[in-house]
């Protein structure tokens, strides 16, 4: 008996070692083997690489699956989605507070102080007392003398009246009022009656203070005819008016030589036309700023908004103005808003055309507020870095006004919201933010 059991060991002892030799020829038969520099390189079996002579080693077997729980997914997030760190924080805070809106502009003119000079009747200046632009002018100052044969004509149906039928006052007075349509001061007309006698040149008075900005004037087409009214003048009575009348109907040659709607410079010796501008005169007591106002802040100005205005090229001198005009149009191809400004009468260091900065304050509504280095802007968006168990994530915010070294929040964070204080910190140069929303 104590034979055959040590016969059964035998056997028993020889199929495990028959087994466990054959799992270790299957396990080592399903091994690979690389090489560490080369990976290229697979072979089934121990050796050495042949490109570079190096040990294989054997490749890593795949495991089972890890299951991935929510603490293992917070360490797997990307580097660029969270940021752990010990720095400093802020809280949002709700309050109303003073913003302020800066301005560039320019001085220029009172449009409603900016006055055209027209000439009422055709003629020839004959003398030119305003020789250049911006030359000062006064009211009743004596602008030119113009000869004009529509003034003769009129003068002689005055004269006539008042020598042939004094007591016919209603004519008197239609013929004076002719001549007052016609450009004729009070002063001139009583001159006129008390002389007796006709002027062939007529003085034009500018009736506005200022300066002359516009010397130009656009050239007429025709005019009418100055040569035939000295002739005309020679008779008197109604045939004298009657043949200043037809003259008018003749055109010189010389009104050809300049081509219609050119633009020249009054000279002595120029024939004008009714209705042609001679000069533009502007009022400068009174000037206007000009501001531009980005398209999203004009909702926070209103008119009588105090506004502080400073001038680049006089560091400290400062002038206090209010709003006084909205433009209601946008210019083609801007994205600005003009604001007009009143300057005072009695400011010296102010030129139209001079550059000025503004800064308009106001005082905002209820909203969430933050220190401006709390948000980073990225160039497609602005964001903030919330605090999340312990790390920081970025978010994106949009921002409105600005008030002196914080910046108001209009979404993306709440109150209950803990930020990062100094959101540059978070980032260098060349990371890149992922924002989740």
């Amino acid at each position: 008996m104590k034979r055959y059991l040590n016969i059964l060991f035998l056997a028993l002892a020889v199929l495990v070692a028959a087994c466990k030799g054959e799992d270790h020829k299957h396990a080592e038969g399903d091994t690979e083997y690389t090489c560490p520099m080369h990976p290229q390189i697979v072979q089934n079996k121990s050796g050495t690489c042949p490109i570079c002579g190096m040990d294989l080693v054997p490749k890593a077997a795949h495991g089972d699956g890890v299951e991935i729980n929510e603490d293992l997914a917070f360490l797997l997030k990307p580097t660029n989605s969270t940021v752990i760190a010990s720095i400093a924080t802020t809280k949002l805070e709700q309050k109303t507070a003073e913003a302020s809106i800066k301005m560039d502009g320019i001085i220029t003119y009172d449009p409603r102080r900016v006055y055209s000079v027209p000439a009422r009747v055709g003629g020839r200046i004959e003398k030119l007392f305003v020789k250049y632009n911006f030359q000062p002018i006064r009211k009743g100052q004596k602008l030119m003398e113009v000869y004009s044969p529509e003034l003769i004509t009129a003068q002689k149906e005055l004269l006539y009246l008042v020598q042939s039928a004094p007591e016919d006052k209603q004519l008197i007075q239609a013929a004076m009022q002719k001549l007052q349509y016609l450009g004729a001061t009070n002063e001139q007309i009583n001159r006129l009656i008390s002389r007796g006698e006709e002027s062939y040149t007529f003085a034009l008075y500018s009736p506005y203070d200022g300066y002359v900005i516009d010397l130009n004037a656009t050239a007429p087409a025709a005019t009418a005819s100055m040569a035939a009214a000295p002739a005309a003048s020679a008779g008197g009575g109604m045939d004298a008016m009657g043949g200043g009348s037809a003259a008018t109907a003749a055109a010189p040659a010389t009104a050809a030589t300049t081509p219609a709607g050119q633009a020249t410079q009054l000279r002595e010796g120029m024939y004008v036309t009714v209705g042609q501008p001679l000069v533009r005169v502007v009022n400068a007591e009174q000037l206007w700023a000009e501001f531009n106002v980005p398209a999203g802040e004009m909702s926070s100005l209103a008119k009588g908004s105090p506004i502080v205005i400073t001038f680049p090229q006089l560091p400290g001198e400062k002038l206090e103005a209010k709003v006084d005009f909205f433009q209601p149009f946008f210019d083609e191809g801007e994205s600005f808003a003009k604001v007009r400004v009143y300057l005072p009468r009695d400011n010296k260091q102010v030129m139209v055309g001079q550059l000025v900065s503004a800064e308009a304050t106001y005082t905002t509504e209820a909203a969430l507020w933050v220190p401006k280095a709390a948000v980073l802007d990225i160039g497609t968006k602005t964001v903030a870095f919330r605090k999340v168990n312990g790390v920081f994530e970025p978010v994106t915010v949009t921002t409105g006004a600005v008030a002196g070294d914080h910046i108001q929040i209009n979404s993306g964070l709440t109150q209950a919201d803990v930020i990062a204080t100094n959101a540059q910190f978070m980032v260098d140069s060349e990371s890149f933010i992922k924002v989740s929303n």
